[in-house]
């Protein structure tokens, strides 16, 4: 389905808006997935990564731990986690 009502097409405009450095439209994007989809792990990580980005540490951990109880392994998250708290 072709709608900006599907969170995956929501996600992907926001993950490419992100790679255009452009994190406004990407968190626009990415919340508005997560409204519709709120366990939407690829829209919860892209969120972490910017509030991250922004030095928000606290706020992406807490984003990647809803990720965590989902996909414990994941090496993107774990990698990301880390770099939170080496970031503190």
């Amino acid at each position: 389905e072709y709608s900006l009502e599907n969170p995956d097409i929501l996600n992907e405009l926001g993950i490419l808006y992100l790679k255009l450095d452009e994190n406004l439209n990407a968190f626009q994007f990415l919340g508005q997935c997560l409204s519709i989809n709120p366990k939407h792990e690829k829209s919860i990580l892209a969120m972490g990564s910017i509030m991250q980005e922004r030095g928000d540490f606290d706020a992406a951990i807490q984003k990647y731990k809803v990720v965590a109880n989902s996909d414990p392994n994941s090496a993107h998250l774990w990698n990301n986690i880390g770099m939170c708290f080496f970031g503190k």
